[in-house]
């Protein structure tokens, strides 16, 4: 008798644990459930305010959603659309950069966010020039450099490119701030969005054309046009589009290629491209001496500042 009723004790103990425990499992699930609810209540209770324009409500709901679920983004889309309604840009800015970080695809505020930055009335010139060099302040670069993106904010990226903009619609040979759009529009789809990607593209692809339609033949061309065929190459091979790469490849074999052919057709010599090696000859003359060496067909070639003046014998 006395075993039984150890046993029921026992039975009756385990009974009270397990249903301790399932209360506390339902509380904490109660609790998760209330958490999600609560971020969403402030997040429809946002909505009502900003379609009232009540902005100063609605500002504060959305900030409860976000103190709640960090990654809410639609509450941080509508925060910056509150910022945006009142004047208050930079903070929208700081929203619009939070919503891609959530999510890269959000096209809105991709938009929003490009739109914040078409303001350059801190140019005190009116020159292109002197956009040109603000653009180039702002990032803290020379013009022969490359652009260290670890070193560079997404705002300050994003605040140069009105400058070259600018530029680029006021001078329609800006190679240079074609090149530094591009620049930027890189580091911006490795920090902010891979929607940049594509202005990248686009901007160092128009650098590439405005010289070769403007230049076709040089044997000198703009540090920045070069750059932009490594940086396109650079993108095509991250991307996997191994044919437009290809196709680039080709495109800047001709451009090389096409003022030596040039050159070489003037003095009476056909079928000859881009050379295997090219020697400058040092001397004291103020005269560009150099030596083009085509290895297949066995000739050397003495060329006087960028004109072909006879073959050299070839030697080992």
């Amino acid at each position: 008798m006395v075993d039984e009723n150890i046993a029921t004790i026992r039975k009756n103990k385990n009974t009270k644990r397990i249903i301790g425990i399932g209360v506390i499992i339902i509380f904490l699930s109660y609790s998760g459930i209330c958490f999600s609810q609560d971020a969403q209540s402030y997040y429809q209770n946002g909505y009502q305010y900003f379609s009232q324009e009540k902005y100063q409500q609605a500002e504060e709901n959305y900030k409860k959603a976000i103190e709640l679920d960090s990654n809410f983004e639609n509450a941080h889309y509508w925060l910056g659309k509150v910022y945006r309604q009142t004047g208050q840009h930079d903070k929208a800015i700081t929203q619009w950069i939070e919503v891609l970080r959530i999510n890269p695809r959000n096209s809105y505020a991709f938009r929003y966010l490009n739109e914040s930055f078409r303001d350059t009335s801190r140019v005190t010139g009116g020159a292109s020039g002197d956009y040109y060099l603000e653009g180039l302040r702002i990032l803290g670069v020379q013009q022969d450099t490359f652009l260290n993106e670890s070193n560079v904010g997404s705002y300050t990226l994003l605040s140069a490119i009105p400058y070259f903009r600018r530029v680029s619609e006021s001078d329609k040979d800006a190679i240079g701030a074609n090149y530094w759009m591009g620049e930027i529009y890189q580091a911006l789809s490795k920090k902010i969005s891979w929607q940049y990607t594509s202005l990248a593209i686009s901007s160092f692809e128009k650098a590439i054309a405005l010289e070769e339609k403007s230049n076709p033949s040089l044997f000198l061309r703009p540090q920045e046009y070069w750059y932009s065929y490594q940086e396109l190459l650079q993108i095509f091979q991250s991307l996997g589009l191994n044919e437009r790469k290809e196709n680039l490849l080709n495109q800047l074999q001709e451009v090389k290629a096409k003022p030596y052919i040039q050159a070489l057709q003037k003095a009476g010599y056909d079928d000859l491209g881009y050379p295997d090696s090219i020697e400058i000859i040092k001397t004291d003359s103020e005269e560009l001496i150099e030596l083009w060496r085509y290895e297949k067909e066995d000739k050397v070639f003495r060329v006087i500042n960028k004109e072909v003046v006879g073959e050299e014998k070839p030697y080992l």
